[in-house]
């Protein structure tokens, strides 16, 4: 009835993030060190604007990024960056606003920004707005793949476009991965599952061939993240993940080996 589908997803943080510097100007400048990112685009510009409009602030600030997670990768970048401008505008301008106020905020934003004030291991429902923290995820490794495909335009549109009926489920294996977390059990690789995985080879076929590249390289399962396309393998021991992670290194695109990260 929103316009939205309804979702029941498990997420996560990693230690991939980008870093936002804050400091007072009179007008609005916000930069990045990524070519090709546009911060008229961002997020980080919409949140300046909502909270001038709401507090009826007239000066500005400076804002630049260290980009660090790659654009439109399924990753969370610009919504993680939303979060932390929400924080770091409310400090800079002393604007006094709690944690709850920011998060209803978020939601205003993005449907998976309020998440990123959590962090850690999380249920998120509803459109994504919902977010309930739970038991961390196991600390592993992570080795992310970024296919480069096109993914300009709606990516997230598009593949909901795409989605059949049978790419739809109930919930229930969200369900028994979050009662997995919260007994402490261990996680099964089945559980970890993504209703893109195949919308995202209908939207672009070259994304088979960059999971068979993962998998030849020693990965033991490999995972879509959200809307794509970033691919990512989880592992127990490092060195396992560092030799996926050199294999893959030589093959020309953009691979990163991090690590799970808890709640802020």
């Amino acid at each position: 009835a929103d316009g939205y589908h309804d979702i029941k997803s498990v997420v996560q943080t990693i230690d991939l993030a980008d870093e936002l510097e804050f400091s007072s100007s009179d007008t609005l400048e916000i930069s990045a060190d990524m070519f090709g990112w546009d911060g008229s685009k961002s997020l980080i510009s919409k949140v300046a604007n909502l909270l001038k409009t709401r507090c009826e602030f007239k000066g500005g600030a400076r804002v630049r990024v260290k980009k660090r997670i790659p654009l439109m990768s399924g990753l969370g970048g610009d919504s993680s960056c939303a979060a932390a401008a929400l924080k770091g505008f409310n400090r800079l301008w002393r604007l006094g606003f709690g944690k709850g106020q920011l998060m209803e905020m978020a939601a205003d934003l993005g449907s998976d920004v309020p998440f990123f004030f959590c962090g850690g291991t999380a249920l998120i429902e509803g459109r994504g707005e919902i977010v309930t923290p739970l038991g961390p995820y196991p600390s592993s490794w992570v080795v992310l793949l970024v296919p480069p495909v096109n993914a300009e335009g709606d990516k997230t549109a598009r593949l909901y476009g795409s989605l059949k009926p049978e790419d739809f489920s109930d919930g229930s294996r969200t369900e028994e991965l979050v009662e997995a977390l919260v007994d402490g059990r261990l996680i099964e690789s089945s559980l970890l599952d993504n209703a893109f995985e195949r919308a995202t080879v209908a939207l672009w076929p070259e994304m088979d061939e960059y999971r068979w590249r993962f998998l030849t390289a020693g990965a033991p399962r490999v995972h879509l993240s959200g809307a794509g396309p970033a691919l990512f393998s989880l592992h127990c021991k490092k060195v396992e993940a560092e030799d996926v992670y050199r294999k893959l290194r030589n093959g020309g695109v953009g691979v990163y080996l991090v690590r799970t990260i808890g709640h802020h």
